[in-house]
């Protein structure tokens, strides 16, 4: 390969073209704050990083969600989906199901993301594999930090297990769920704490306006 294929091919080139299209879907922001937030994931992950493959694609992946909510900016818009943010010790587990169980549920009402205080390399086998028993795969999720930016967007907080790390906003809504955490157990309980958080869901649903 040549020195100027392996240039095209290199991380930063990935990250450069990866934001480069994310300021085309976001014409509101500034294409040098889009940059910037990009590469600014890429190194927040990489901070934690030790087995974690395909570095940039996630890193992508998380400059989008952090894009998004910046792009919408706070307050909720009429007829808008409501806003979630799960928060959790390191985001491979609970908070992963909740979020994906209130997207899946939801009915469009909703729009949930989950991040962590520290952030696990992977979500655990086990969850994966009791999530997509039922019908909700967690193939394109990964643990990720709960950022200011997101957290700000949200018009709910839903923490479990751990203390939300940001000052609410006054028109923020904070909610505490708490659950056993699925890591280190067997695939039946994990399977039961999976039941138990999709109930909770569903009882948070069944509260809002239709």
């Amino acid at each position: 390969m040549t020195e100027t294929a392996q240039g095209l091919n290199s991380p930063e080139q990935a990250l450069r073209r990866g934001a480069a299209h994310l300021a085309e879907l976001h014409p509101r922001l500034d294409a040098t704050l889009v940059e910037r937030i990009v590469f600014e994931s890429h190194a927040t992950l990489a901070r934690g990083a030790r087995i974690r493959t395909h570095l940039p694609t996630l890193a992508l992946k998380f400059a989008a969600d952090r894009l998004h909510a910046l792009d919408r900016g706070e307050g909720r818009e009429a007829g808008a989906p409501l806003r979630i943010l799960v928060e959790s010790i390191r985001n491979d587990g609970i908070s992963q199901m909740a979020a994906a169980y209130l997207n899946a549920l939801g009915d469009g009402r909703v729009e949930a993301l989950s991040a962590a205080l520290s952030p696990a390399d992977e979500v655990l086998r086990t969850v994966v594999d009791v999530m997509a028993e039922d019908g909700v795969p967690l193939t394109e999720s990964y643990p990720k930090p709960v950022t200011d930016d997101v957290a700000r967007a949200a018009d709910v907080i839903v923490t479990m297990l751990i203390e939300h790390p940001f000052e609410l906003a006054e028109d923020q809504r904070l909610e505490s769920w708490d659950f056993d955490d699925p890591a280190g157990r067997g695939t039946d309980e994990v399977r039961r704490i999976r039941d138990r958080v999709r109930r909770r869901v569903q009882e948070f649903l069944d509260t809002l306006e239709a």
